[in-house]
């Protein structure tokens, strides 16, 4: 069931984890993290303000892409909280989204390493502009409700 429901994540995270066992308790751990959590739909006004703010973003982008992709970046954390997500720490944002969107979490966790190498000028335009691609094709569209916000991707109701 794990594997079946978390798709290429189950693989990386038993790599992560060394092995089965510890793989398949983490991914159980996540998942009675997220059920733990109040996590909603966005209403119509705060998908139109966020999108709005996601069009700045992209034309910031355009100008500099530096500050494009660091404005898409507090997006995603803006619109995360506001679901409901928890926002504090990297690494739980991105075990939690896991379990609701097991197909998204390998593109945030790329475009967020682009995000956080970039405040040293590491990274290059082209991983800029594929970092920014990423945000928005793969997570924003998704935490934004452009799929079916009525329900998440691991089944849980939205309230």
């Amino acid at each position: 069931m794990l594997h079946r429901h978390f798709g290429p994540e189950y693989n990386h995270v038993l790599d992560q984890a060394g092995g089965r066992t510890a793989g398949e308790a983490e991914l159980e751990r996540r998942l009675r993290r997220r059920r733990e959590l109040d996590v909603r739909t966005l209403d119509t006004d705060e998908r139109e303000r966020f999108t709005g703010s996601w069009v700045q973003a992209q034309n910031s982008f355009v100008q500099t892409p530096r500050s494009g992709l660091r404005d898409a970046d507090l997006l995603i954390l803006q619109v995360m909280r506001a679901r409901g997500y928890p926002v504090e720490h990297y690494s739980e944002r991105e075990q939690v989204i896991s379990v609701d969107h097991p197909d998204l979490v390998g593109h945030y966790r790329a475009a967020h390493t682009v995000a956080v190498a970039d405040t040293h000028d590491a990274a290059g335009t082209e991983q800029l502009r594929r970092a920014m691609v990423d945000y928005h094709q793969y997570l924003f569209d998704e935490l934004v409700g452009a799929g079916h916000p009525e329900t998440t991707h691991c089944g849980l109701q939205a309230p």
